[in-house]
């Protein structure tokens, strides 16, 4: 295992007097210098702090926004009064001011800080990130089946091992390079803390307790948890090359690249409430063999993915209502986000999907032409058929679509490549 320094010399968070400069939410150590910015305040006699962050660049990540959104309710709780100036858009939308609860349905799951304190919440923001991946690109089989399973498992770890019962997540995609980040935060009494307590486990040190919770069947209680959870994220995220850091009472463990990292050292918000944060990114543009990556007791573990089978009408096919998965059926925008989800479903399925128009109104031609037309050419006509199965289309759309499928055809064939 690797050993490395806490910080480097560039701050990403810096206090002058009351005033909090944010310059980078793009690495983990820009919470250590949160913690370590208002700590220094307090010491000053300051309890209200204004933060500003005019000059923050280089985007927005979970792995900082979430432990620093819980931080500063943590703190406000304590009687510490933040005020905020020049919040830049990319920063203010993720809500990291004031945590949001999840309530219903949201087509905006990605991107914004969660707060959640009860298993219905989790289970409404899990399968809200599935749904949301899902239309946003496509991914490999079992990759988000196994993507929602690490997360209920890690978020429930709050609700039962963290002694506060309140936890924060946001998570992200980033289709360019094909990958997706998530961040699970509690301000509670820590791993070290929790597994002191089981009559099994005595770590004598921070990092002694991260690396014995990443190992199978590894909990406080039993009797309330199996200790899988960390141990099968960590499986994915090495059967995936991603990266995933685990925090917790002033010492975290990182994997990234196939390479263990550990630090010792680093500012908690009290040895009371140490917290944890989990943070994990995972490339899915590559294949990953859940078969091996979710062992347990060397027996393969099989993930059932409710929200597939919630489409499986039981002949053989998906079956998949336009009208009660779009947001509408006029852009192209709101065809690709169908179009992925289908292709997820039959990549997930090996079934073909019955697309039913019933009860839609009228569809626009650029709806028509990147649903149906585009999707036509990228399948070919006889897998198409044999995938695709349209229904309820009314003749008004159905002519759309026609005149759709037949202008996309000849704008292929009147391209230069097509004729090489």
């Amino acid at each position: 295992m690797a050993y490395k320094s806490s910080f480097s010399n560039k701050p990403l968070i810096q206090r002058e007097q009351d005033i909090i400069y944010i310059y980078g939410l793009n690495k983990a150590k820009a919470v250590c210098q949160f913690i370590k910015a208002i700590k220094s305040g307090k010491r000053e006699g300051y309890d209200n702090f204004l933060i500003d962050a005019s000059e923050l660049y280089d985007g927005v990540f979970p792995n900082t926004v979430v432990a620093i959104s819980a931080l500063i309710e943590l703190y406000s709780n304590e009687g510490i009064c933040f005020e905020y100036d020049n919040i830049p858009s990319a920063l203010s939308v993720t809500k990291f001011m004031r945590p949001l609860l999840f309530e219903g349905y949201s087509d905006h799951i990605l991107n914004r800080v969660w707060k959640f304190s009860s298993s219905k919440e989790i289970s409404n923001i899990v399968d809200a990130f599935s749904e949301e991946l899902r239309k946003e690109d496509r991914f490999s089989a079992g990759t988000i089946a196994s993507l929602s399973w690490s997360l209920n498992e890690v978020m429930d770890n709050v609700l039962i091992h963290s002694g506060v019962g309140t936890g924060y997540v946001m998570g992200q995609i980033h289709k360019s390079s094909k990958n997706i980040a998530f961040s699970v935060c509690d301000y509670g009494r820590g791993i070290l803390k929790s597994l002191r307590e089981s009559n099994l486990h005595k770590p004598r040190t921070a990092i002694d307790a991260i690396t014995l919770a990443i190992k199978e069947e590894v909990t406080r209680d039993s009797s309330v948890g199996q200790g899988n959870g960390l141990f099968g994220l960590h499986s994915i995220i090495s059967q995936g090359e991603g990266t995933l850091e685990i925090t917790s009472s002033g010492a975290s463990y990182k994997l990234s690249g196939g390479k263990t990292f550990l630090n010792r050292d680093l500012p908690i918000h009290s040895n009371k409430e140490p917290g944890t944060i989990v943070d994990f990114q995972l490339n899915y543009g590559k294949d990953i063999s859940l078969e091996n990556a979710l062992k347990f007791r060397g027996k393969d573990y099989s993930i059932i993915d409710l929200y597939i089978e919630n489409f499986d009408d039981d002949q053989g096919h998906n079956y998949y209502s336009v009208k009660n998965h779009s947001n509408g059926t006029g852009t192209r925008d709101s065809a690709l986000r169908i179009k992925n989800e289908i292709m997820n479903l039959i990549t997930e399925t090996r079934k073909p999907v019955i697309v039913d128009f019933k009860e839609i109104a009228v569809i626009s031609s650029s709806f028509a032409d990147e649903l149906i037309a585009k999707l036509l050419l990228e399948l070919g006509l006889f897998q198409f058929n044999n995938l695709i199965i349209l229904r309820g289309m009314n003749s008004q759309e159905q002519n759309i679509l026609q005149r759709s499928v037949i202008q996309r055809l000849v704008d292929t064939l009147n391209e230069p490549t097509a004729l090489q």
